[in-house]
């Protein structure tokens, strides 16, 4: 012990006795270069799986823009039926009517918010689904079309500004000025039918992925 606290105080006099030689240093690094190297070797490459995500989302939007343009149309067809079967004053002429009644409706909450969240919800739906099958789209595409229908009765108590009624006076609206609108019920039908064609080409580019994926699979097993 006692010759062990000389050699110390003798190398913190004299470092220069005990620094390694370059023959030491050199093997001293290889050593350290030759353990990094070998735990960068061993440590796996990580593999990021390809995601439709990107694609998925795009063709949602898109749906969401054909849905806004079909429903502006059925917006439209529905006052023209309006005025041709005697809704209109005495005198009033087709397009005239049916303008004013179209853009009327176009202005309200049951238009554009029923849009924006059809939009928001399907879009949501791509991501979710990714690169499932088509039948998750005809299923939860279902689920979609539920939320748009209480979205648009909302929308519609929205219009009305509901909270200026009594409880049962807005109850007594919405099942019998909304709920089976016509209007409503074609927001339904699109937002059902929609996300099951559209699906089913973010399916079909989603089993592109899956095919690739699997084959890269079977190459690693056969290696």
């Amino acid at each position: 012990m006692y010759a062990g606290r000389i050699m110390s105080d003798v190398a913190q006099e004299h470092p220069e006795f005990f620094k390694p030689t370059p023959e030491e240093e050199a093997a001293r690094g290889a050593g350290f270069s030759s353990v990094a190297a070998g735990t960068s070797a061993d440590s796996p490459a990580v593999e990021t799986k390809p995601s439709n995500r990107t694609t998925a989302a795009l063709v949602a939007l898109l749906g969401g823009a054909i849905f806004a343009v079909l429903y502006a149309l059925a917006a439209w067809g529905y006052s023209a039926a309006a005025w041709l079967y005697g809704s209109s004053s005495a005198g009033t002429e087709a397009a005239a009517f049916i303008q004013e009644r179209s853009l009327s409706f176009l202005l309200t909450p049951v238009y554009w918010l029923t849009v924006f969240a059809f939009t928001l919800y399907f879009v949501l739906l791509a991501i979710l689904v990714n690169t499932g099958h088509w039948r998750s789209f005809v299923l939860w595409g279902l689920l979609v079309a539920v939320l748009t229908y209480a979205t648009a009765i909302g929308a519609g108590l929205l219009t009305v500004r509901a909270w200026t009624l009594t409880y049962s006076e807005a109850i007594e609206f919405m099942w019998r000025g909304i709920a089976f609108n016509p209007l409503v019920l074609v927001a339904v039908v699109l937002s059902r039918e929609i996300p099951i064609w559209l699906g089913g080409w973010i399916a079909l580019k989603a089993r592109k992925y899956r095919d690739a994926d699997q084959r890269a699979v079977t190459e690693e097993i056969a290696v």
